[in-house]
């Protein structure tokens, strides 16, 4: 297990970890970043934590289909949504947002802790 937690650090953007290929938990918490980005290559993560920051959108995402755990409590969101190719979660949590709409969510079939 390779972890990097980053919280509480006053970040705006993701960026500079691309190369990190083998982290299988990050921790971007407590911070003020606005978008999703620069997440693509990081395909072994098991843990990913962007709560309490100003994302808006789940997007950039995709590719981390051994993700067991979405953590984006805290934040700007509206749709939970983006997840579909993301089998692996059993955990998606997303309370404290502006939740209107939830969409992609059949297709986590091991999906068993949901928190709007």
């Amino acid at each position: 297990m390779v972890f990097l937690d980053l919280s509480y650090n006053r970040i705006r953007e993701i960026q500079g970890l691309e190369s990190l290929t083998g982290l299988t938990k990050l921790y971007l918490s407590a911070n003020r970043i606005r978008k999703m980005e620069n997440l693509s290559t990081l395909v072994n993560l098991t843990v990913l934590d962007v709560g309490d920051n100003k994302i808006r959108k789940i997007e950039g995402i995709e590719t981390l289909v051994k993700l067991t755990e979405f953590h984006a409590a805290k934040n700007k969101l509206i749709k939970i949504e983006g997840l579909e190719t993301l089998t692996e979660l059993v955990l998606v949590a997303c309370q404290c947002n502006f939740i209107q709409e939830l969409s992609g969510l059949d297709t986590l079939v091991n999906l068993e802790e949901l928190y709007l």
